[in-house]
């Protein structure tokens, strides 16, 4: 893991003083070593945290003949599997990264298909003038990038290209309303006017001559007509502790984040199994403690379990203090607690296994959504004929009606789950007035568990999910890893049917069968709950009080550079999601505007 930076255009290589200020700017995320490389019209850097081959693997790693280089911001796990494939390559480290550049010898800009694992790149090649810029097929890594002049700046986060002497512009109002109205800045999208932002699974080419190409590389598989639930069920245990094991991979300590649900329970548990006296990290807050759960599970597997009770004193100083992790402003409160839960983990590790991922490729967010649900229809979480055996033929016919008028319309309430802001509250705070009506469905069909799933594959987690936690444990120069997101699992995990992911009374019906075994009795029985945060008694809080009053009181704050001063004091009188989005909002810019007018 690492933050990768660099500038290609002409004459860039007058510019490294200004990469290596970008690397500066990365230093969070890469705190051991920072390395520059620099041709005539390209100039790659990486502040590097070091995982794998601390001794060797330094980057910009070079090619054979020294003119291809590359930086990677991640981890290629089963690299060993692929060196002995690529055996002919002339490999010179022992970077899992390496494989990248045996892999382009061989494949040209084709080897992202067969590139595992999770990765932010860039690669030059000083032969055929080209830049290719790629992301990983989920979206764990991130990579902004800017047009300037003839240049072309890319880096891990955007106040690195800042930092560069680039300029961000302004921040953009539709995105500014995206943030407010879901929580988070769509993937593929920047709050900054002048960046942009490579959709996950998408890579960018650029040959200095013509104008950049970005394609998507990969695309989930379709679901497979049949396969038996004992199939899956061997299948799914071989593959995902296979990929736990791969993830356990590194030259520094390992441990993992455990909750007191099933999708951290069953990944830490399988990381015991080949790692003694794994590590194990958990939040302990009133309203929202697992601590129970969690230590149950560490007993039952001879885990260490730390445990990280912060003051509720310390809550105000956090929230001010979050524009430190993220460059963008960002929503989601459960970011608190990852970031404090970070920053305690990185005392004895520096790799976390986390388990991202579960609820988007298994169905565990339908426990929320099943009403929304058309039964009968394909990957329904219910079969027609139970259905009408059970005697509602007439709300079957009229759901079947009503998808009849509108294809989408299943897909469309589920796209409006998650909004805290309709189209008149954004038009009221002087914002582009979009809501979920608003949002693309078509690709969803008629919004049966899949869908729903790809849904949230293609937009929350990438958005949300996976920001949080990159953005979370480096600011504190922790890798965290996800196998539920290894390739061979998520892909399979896709094509299987909705049927063996969740029923009328279930979610992730294959974890289950595949791995309750492994789960105390406590955590076999608890109903879902997502890792979140006492939000609503933080907004009560007197100090946290105080900061909404600076920042959505006082005619002085800087948010009113953005918004309509008196919607934000109509919109955030109580203590909920739309006050802590407007919060964090106001806190971002005063922090991004005092740091562009200091630089």
């Amino acid at each position: 893991m690492c933050g990768i930076a660099g500038v290609v255009g002409p004459g860039a290589s007058a510019l490294a003083d200004r990469v290596r200020a970008m690397i500066a700017a990365l230093e969070h995320r890469g705190p051991d070593e920072h390395g520059v490389t620099v041709f005539d019209d390209a100039v790659l850097g990486n502040a590097r945290l070091s995982i794998i081959d601390p001794e060797g693997g330094h980057q910009p790693l070079l090619g054979p003949d020294g003119r291809t280089a590359l930086v990677c911001n991640g981890e290629i796990y089963g690299h060993d599997r692929l060196r002995a494939e690529l055996r002919n390559y002339p490999f010179r480290t022992g970077s899992d990264c390496e494989v990248a550049l045996a892999l382009y010898d061989r494949h040209g800009d084709d080897l992202l298909r067969h590139l595992p694992g999770t990765f932010a790149l860039a690669l030059w090649d000083d032969r055929r003038h080209q830049l290719l810029l790629a992301r990983d097929r989920f979206g764990e890594r991130p990579l902004y990038y800017c047009l300037t002049d003839g240049l072309l700046a890319f880096a891990s986060e955007s106040r690195a290209l800042e930092a560069g002497g680039f300029d961000r512009g302004r921040p953009d109002p539709e995105m500014i309303g995206e943030m407010l109205r879901q929580g988070y800045v769509p993937s593929g999208r920047s709050i900054w006017s002048g960046v942009s932002s490579l959709l996950h699974a998408s890579a960018l080419t650029w040959d200095t001559r013509r104008p950049p190409v970005v394609r998507r590389w990969w695309s989930p598989p379709e679901v497979r007509s049949r396969v038996s639930a004992e199939e899956a069920t061997e299948w799914f245990r071989r593959e995902l502790d296979r990929a736990v094991q791969d993830q356990l991979e590194a030259d520094v300590p390992v441990g993992a984040f455990l909750s007191g649900g099933i999708d951290s329970t069953t990944i830490a548990a399988l990381a015991a199994r080949h790692h003694p006296d794994l590590h194990a990290f958990t939040f302990d807050m009133p309203g929202e403690s697992e601590l129970e759960h969690a230590r149950a599970t560490a007993d039952l597997h001879g885990m260490t379990l730390h445990v990280l009770a912060p003051d509720v004193g310390d809550v105000a100083a956090a929230i001010e203090a979050l524009p430190g992790a993220w460059d963008e402003p960002f929503g989601d409160s459960s970011a608190l607690p990852t970031r404090m839960l970070s920053e305690f983990a990185r005392r004895d590790v520096t790799v976390a296994l986390t388990g991202d991922g579960a609820d988007e490729l298994l169905g565990g967010y339908l426990v929320w959504t099943r009403g929304l649900l058309d039964p009968g229809s394909a990957g329904s979480t219910e079969p027609s004929g139970r259905i009408e055996a059970q005697g509602i033929r007439g709300r079957l016919a009229a759901r079947r009606a009503r998808t009849a008028a509108d294809p989408h319309r299943v897909a469309r309430r589920f796209a409006s789950f998650r909004q805290y802001f309709d189209a008149d509250d954004l038009r009221s705070l002087g914002l582009p007035g979009r809501d979920a009506h608003d949002v693309d469905v078509t690709a969803y069909g008629y919004g049966t568990a899949d869908d729903i799933c790809r849904f949230d594959l293609d937009h929350y987690l990438p958005g949300d999910i996976l920001v949080k936690t990159d953005r979370a444990s480096m600011a504190h120069g922790l890798e965290v890893r996800a196998p539920f997101l290894d390739v061979a699992v998520a892909e399979g995990c896709l094509a299987l049917p909705a049927d063996l992911k969740v029923d009328a009374t279930h979610e992730k019906l294959l974890l289950r069968r595949s791995f309750s075994s492994l789960w105390p009795e406590s955590v076999r029985n608890r109903r879902k709950q997502g890792f979140g945060s006492p939000m609503q008694s933080w907004l009560a809080l007197p100090a946290v009080q105080d900061l909404r009053s600076a920042y959505l009181r006082d005619p002085a704050s800087p948010l009113f550079d953005l918004v309509e001063r008196n919607a934000v004091e109509r919109l955030s009188t109580d203590e909920d999601q739309r006050t802590w989005n407007l919060l964090v909002l106001a806190i971002w810019w005063a922090h991004a505007r005092a740091r562009t007018a200091a630089s």
